[in-house]
């Protein structure tokens, strides 16, 4: 497997692994805490020739130093299955009860963290086994869902803010919006790209629901934006504050990295 030649293995110590796993996908990046320089990312499609779990056995035992000591190894989850706690209602005893009132069928696990302020609790499920596998191969993982650094980002980017803020973030084939008042998280809901009207009219009806201003309130986009020109042509048409997320990493990547790195990856490395 290639990496770059200031990445050595030999002091896997020094640096940090994520893996971030997706419906049908596998990617990790390493890099420096230490160091801005060195960042390497790499992602690769699951096919249907194996199961889930099987296929990510197979690109942890081929790629085969994920086993090793690293500063910090973090999983993250991306899905739809989430659901917000609020802290004087989270209890880590109740995570099942609390995560089954919105989901009838989890996949076995629940787990939960907490946003960087504490405000909030996000809970997530994770297929039993695969969880298993990466606690038994990794070196002393934690779990994280993918909407919890973009919630983050909200909470500290929007602490001046007297508006509320719609942030829609378009990666994997799915819509995450979150919407804010100030830096305190309304709601947020993830759904799977079926068509643009579809994006646009639920987009819409979430400003409807939560009584956002056209012509006042924000809508922040960020993502995969040029495979939804078309949806945010609509968005533009009918909100007025319409912006751009403009993260800036501490690592060092590359302008075609900036384009195409998730953004819940991208915020991860702000903090």
């Amino acid at each position: 497997m290639f990496l770059p030649e200031n990445i050595d293995l030999g002091h896997s110590d020094e640096y940090n692994l994520s893996i971030r796993l997706t419906p049908d996908g596998f990617s990790f990046y390493i890099y420096s805490p230490a160091n801005p320089s060195i960042f390497h990312f790499q992602e690769t499609s699951l096919g249907n020739k194996l199961s889930y779990l099987d296929h990510i056995k197979k690109v942890i035992f081929d790629l085969g130093f994920f086993s090793q000591v690293f500063n910090k190894t973090t999983v993250t989850t991306v899905s739809a299955q989430y659901t917000l706690v609020p802290d004087a209602f989270f209890d880590k005893k109740k995570v099942k009860e609390l995560f089954h009132f919105n989901f009838q069928d989890p996949q076995g696990m629940v787990l939960s963290e907490a946003t960087l302020t504490g405000s909030w609790h996000v809970l997530f499920d994770m297929q039993a086994e695969v969880h298993a596998f990466l606690l038994r191969n990794l070196w002393n993982p934690t779990f994280h869902h993918h909407i919890t650094p973009l919630i983050q980002l909200f909470e500290t980017e929007q602490k001046d803010e007297k508006t509320k803020s719609c942030f829609v973030d378009f990666h994997d084939n799915y819509v995450s919006v979150i919407c804010c008042e100030g830096n305190r998280p309304l709601s947020a809901n993830t759904f799977v790209c079926v068509n643009p009207h579809d994006i646009t009219y639920y987009i819409a009806s979430v400003w409807e629901k939560l009584n956002l201003s056209q012509t006042a309130d924000r809508l922040c986009l960020s993502g995969d934006i040029e495979t939804h020109k078309t949806e945010v042509d609509i968005l533009k048409k009918l909100i007025r504050r319409v912006e751009y997320i403009d993260l800036h990493p501490k690592v060092m990547i590359t302008e075609a990295q900036r384009r195409t790195l998730p953004t819940d990856i991208q915020a991860a490395l702000c903090v």
